[in-house]
């Protein structure tokens, strides 16, 4: 898919590099429990491959038009864990390289990924979920017509943490 600054696609096997250098920082992974290691991002790239040939979306490549610079990702999912409340349900989700914070990149990327979302996938709910402390996504969410659905916690790593929960009807 694509807008008027980005194209949204599928991942290469050529993106791990990229990915690696500029999504995985600690400013960008700041609530994410921090930068994974290579092998880490591989298979995550190869999890998102899996779930479009599965599912037909996933966390799509974000990239800019004019000169093809990899921006992070957005896209949808199903969720995975069984020990989610959200255990089937739709997430969207986003990450966006720090040195184009503020560019409107993520908002762009994310009302193509939901118009899409709307015509594939009528009718269903879809959720994002987004650390307590992370303000900017919080901000995202809402610009993006996602209502606040509830607070939960998650267990992720060693630490226990707080996830605010939005929720958007397709």
């Amino acid at each position: 898919m694509t807008t008027r600054r980005l194209r949204v696609r599928h991942w290469l096997s050529a993106d791990v590099d990229p990915y690696d250098e500029y999504c995985n920082t600690d400013e960008v992974m700041e609530y994410l429990d921090g930068p994974s290691t290579k092998r880490e991002i591989r298979r995550e790239v190869a999890w998102y491959q899996k779930h479009q040939a599965q599912h037909g979306h996933t966390f799509w490549v974000v990239e800019r038009k004019r000169d093809r610079a990899l921006l992070g990702f957005c896209g949808i999912i199903r969720v995975w864990e069984r020990q989610s409340p959200l255990h089937g349900e739709l997430e969207i989700g986003w990450r966006i390289r720090a040195d184009k914070w503020r560019h409107g990149y993520a908002f762009e990327a994310a009302s193509a990924v939901i118009d899409w979302a709307e015509w594939q996938l009528p009718d269903e709910v879809v959720y994002a979920r987004i650390h307590q402390d992370n303000a900017a996504s919080h901000g995202l969410a809402r610009k993006l017509g996602m209502r606040r659905a509830r607070a939960m916690e998650a267990r992720r790593g060693a630490e226990e943490r707080s996830l605010r929960m939005f929720r958007l009807r397709l």
